[in-house]
């Protein structure tokens, strides 16, 4: 029970997390990478049908899947109603939101780790792929001007 409740949640109050607002958060696992791919591509499913697109072909439990999509819920990745008796899912943020927001994200990183990060990220960015660094450059350019 939280305590600032007068009484203890139910099940389905405790897993809806509508008492905080989740935060963005864009750090995923490998299966929470596939289920979200399967949201996008689909706009939205049901758990069931998660557990068949996305499970099913892994091996995977139901469970793990509702389990995978409560994460997602949590981190604010996607939203969640009733759906008879389970929930339909769908994503928050399109394909395009996601990457700015994870690019933003890993920017605020880079910035931290100072002169270090950011000779890593160039270096690493020139030897994966030199024209992404060619046009680093130019908007670099652009912005001196």
């Amino acid at each position: 029970m939280r305590p600032w409740l007068a009484r203890p949640l139910s099940y389905d109050e405790a897993m809806n997390d509508e008492l905080s607002p989740p935060v963005q958060n864009t750090s995923l696992g490998e299966l929470e990478a596939f289920v979200l791919s399967a949201l996008w591509e689909k706009g939205q499913l049901s758990t069931p049908e998660v557990v068949n697109q996305v499970g099913a072909p892994r091996g995977l439990a139901y469970t793990t899947i509702l389990t995978v999509l409560q994460r997602l819920h949590r981190k604010g990745l996607v939203t969640r109603h009733a759906a008879g008796k389970s929930h339909a899912y769908a994503p928050a943020l399109s394909r395009e939101q996601f990457a700015e927001r994870r690019a933003e994200v890993l920017a605020a990183a880079m910035v931290k780790l100072g002169s270090a990060g950011l000779s890593a990220f160039l270096s690493e960015a020139d030897r994966l792929d030199p024209q992404f660094m060619a046009q680093l450059r130019a908007q670099l350019r652009d912005l001196e001007t």
